[in-house]
């Protein structure tokens, strides 16, 4: 690294700080030859240089800071002309062109009495060497050591993308940057006589990502970005897999998408190396430069929300090609399956009066749906504020799932070890959202104490789901329960018919099916008991029934006329009435969008009290009710009331 302006062939101006001079890398190269493009900053601690035509530049007094850097890099003081042996065929296997490679000040050395040959990947600010990140090329899969590192953060090192110092535009051309996803890619392209090429410096995130600042942190270096200010376009080559266009994405937000394009490889190909040399393993054949020429030629623009391309749905046509119009998942129970299904970025709400059984009926079917679909490990979210404590509802989920009474002391109780599996199950496919005012997240304060149980709050716990825990699902019980936001100058139509278009929206982003439980109006009387409600009687607005993909309504009769011998002549109307605890659980299909995921229609089912309030369908009504296990009894207790044994049915647990 020179010490003096002199010692890199520029001009100093005496008694100047700053001042334009001629450049020794190109104005020799111009046709006005005498033009000064080089500027000069000849202050004190801060000695740089920058030539605003070819773009070399550089600062003598980074060096001093990254003295460490270049101490501890094993990086020689010149790169040699040739590599060894094995790496030259390294190289060679992965069609780089290894004159680029030196140029590119790419070294080597040995390590370990093994003498394992690694590659040394040199970042720099202008001519100083701040990083270096390092390649083990005999990387086998069960090796302690890593394939890939880089210098430790104790040196000093600063994360910036390899290649920097190489960016060089011409004059009345697009500034065109094509950014790779490592350094591999990137010499690939350059060996395919492509320039301006910059590679990841920490490769793709991993998809379960959720925070990505510390990651992009780079992006707001001053240097970074006073030597990407004036790129007009971006040009993504990442891999071909989730993680790879998780990075471009990632990237394309931070520089506008109509800055960005992307590179689309051929079916099968995975990153531009396989397209240049293929991949025996694969079977796939090296399409060389014309391979890569195409790959350029052909880039695309990222998509913008509104905009749909053929390229967009081409997976999903394919799959309509092969499969048809496919219903969502199912339970296993035929006769509710028949009604409806359930698949992600859906919206579903049930409908039914208080204390009519809505929530319970819900549990279930999230419990089978998990069951019945073991294989997808499906996930879901609740916010229950009507059930808190949340372990109230975790004890009542457990008694679904296991048929068994939760409490100890009974004839149908769990037994310890049945309770401990039934609660790791839980644990591991049910999260619950229950902030509150002294005990919530503020996401960086975006949600204040008076906000806790807001619509607002509530996604964005279920946003954080989605990303770490990749939950399929959510309820809501009971949408009354939400602290809505309602601005005063709008109806209640009007503000229900927003929020439900906000939450299909939410739903088709993150690929979530969204349950929300809904009280109706003040339903009125049909003789002795509420008529059957529908979707229009959601509290609020017609959009229950207008927006929602899936619309479900309950009702149970609770009344029923006593036999004529027990009432008294004298008696009033209400009195000739008794309260049924066996009225048949009545469910509604009153809206389904899409003709394939169900039908409209209805089924009557019983809740099984004695299989931790589990439904079953009635096929026919002159069975005899289903008898309530009376909790009371001990399981020393033989009275007469239903006192059978235990019931276990270990065919029906999910574990």
């Amino acid at each position: 690294m020179a010490s003096s302006f002199e010692e890199l062939g520029i001009k100093v101006i005496s008694g100047k700080v700053r001042f334009a001079t001629l450049c020794p890398k190109c104005s020799h190269l111009r046709k006005k030859k005498n033009l000064p493009c080089l500027t000069v900053n000849n202050e004190p601690d801060n000695r740089w240089w920058k030539c605003w035509n070819c773009g070399w530049s550089g600062n003598l007094d980074l060096y001093d800071k990254y003295k460490q850097v270049q101490e501890k890099s094993r990086m020689p003081g010149q790169i040699p002309d040739l590599y060894s042996r094995e790496v030259m065929e390294y190289w060679k296997k992965r069609g780089i062109d290894y004159r680029i490679c030196v140029k590119e000040k790419v070294f080597e050395y040995s390590m370990g009495r093994e003498h394992k040959p690694i590659i040394g990947f040199p970042v720099f600010i202008n001519l100083t060497l701040v990083n270096v990140k390092y390649l083990n090329i005999r990387y086998k899969e069960d090796d302690d050591s890593p394939k890939w590192w880089q210098l430790p953060k104790e040196y000093g090192t600063r994360i910036l993308p390899i290649g920097l110092q190489s960016l060089q535009w011409e004059e009345d051309k697009p500034k065109i940057v094509i950014w790779t996803e490592g350094e591999l890619d990137r010499l690939t392209w350059m060996s395919a006589g492509y320039k301006n090429v910059i590679s990841e410096p920490q490769g793709a995130p991993s998809v379960k990502t959720t925070d990505f600042k510390e990651k992009f942190a780079y992006t707001e270096d001053p240097y970074f970005k006073s030597v990407i200010a004036d790129v007009d376009l971006f040009i993504f080559s990442t891999d071909g897999d989730e993680p790879g266009r998780l990075l471009r994405n990632q990237l394309a937000l931070r520089f506008k998408k109509e800055k960005c394009k992307y590179i689309n490889y051929p079916v099968g190909y995975k990153d531009i190396n396989e397209v240049w040399m293929g991949d025996e393993k694969k079977g796939l054949k090296a399409l060389g430069q014309e391979g890569i020429d195409e790959c350029y030629q052909n880039i695309s623009s990222f998509p913008v929300r509104g905009v749909v391309r053929l390229i967009d749905d081409r997976e999903a046509l394919e799959r309509l090609a092969e499969k048809g119009l496919e219903p969502g998942l199912k339970i296993g129970v035929k006769e509710i399956d028949e009604l409806y299904t359930t698949k992600p970025a859906r919206l579903e709400v049930l409908v039914g009066i208080p204390k009519i059984g809505k929530s319970v009926y819900k549990r279930w079917h999230t419990t089978e749906l998990i069951k019945h679909n073991e294989d997808l490990n499906l996930k879901f979210a609740l916010f229950t504020p009507e059930n808190r404590p949340t372990s109230r509802e975790k004890a009542m989920i457990a008694e679904i799932i296991t048929g068994q009474l939760f409490q100890r002391g009974f004839h149908n109780s769990m037994d310890e070890a049945l309770r401990e599996k039934v609660l790791w199950y839980i644990e591991k496919h049910f999260f619950f959202i229950a902030p509150d005012k002294k005990n919530f997240e503020s996401w960086d304060n975006e949600i204040k104490d008076n906000q806790v149980n807001t619509l607002k709050s509530i996604l964005r716990y279920l946003e954080y789901l989605k990303k770490t825990e990749d939950i399929f699902g959510y309820i809501v019980d009971a949408w009354n329960k939400v602290d809505h936001e309602q601005p005063k100058y709008m109806s209640d139509t009007n503000f229900i018919s927003k929020q439900l278009d906000y939450l299909l929206d939410f739903n088709a982003y993150y690929n979530l099916h969204g349950s929300l439980i809904v009280h109706p109006t003040k339903i009125e009387k049909h003789g002795s008991n509420f008529r059957f409600p529908n979707l229009y009687d959601g509290k609020g607005s017609s959009a229950w029934f207008e927006k929602v993909d899936v619309g479900l309504v309950c009702h149970r009769y609770l009344r029923k006329r006593k036999k004529n011998e027990d009432i008294p002549d004298n008696a009033e109307e209400d009195d000739k009435y008794e309260y049924n605890p066996d009225a048949p659980f009545i469910l509604g299909v009153d809206a389904i969008r899409f003709e394939e995921e169900g039908k409209v229609g209805r089924v009557k089912l019983k809740m099984d009290y004695s299989k931790g309030r589990r439904f079953e369908v009635i096929k026919n009504e002159e069975r005899e009710p289903v008898r309530k296990l009376n909790p009371a009894v001990k399981e020393d207790d033989d009275n007469g009331v239903f006192n059978d044994g235990p019931y276990v049915d270990d065919t029906s647990l999910p574990f």
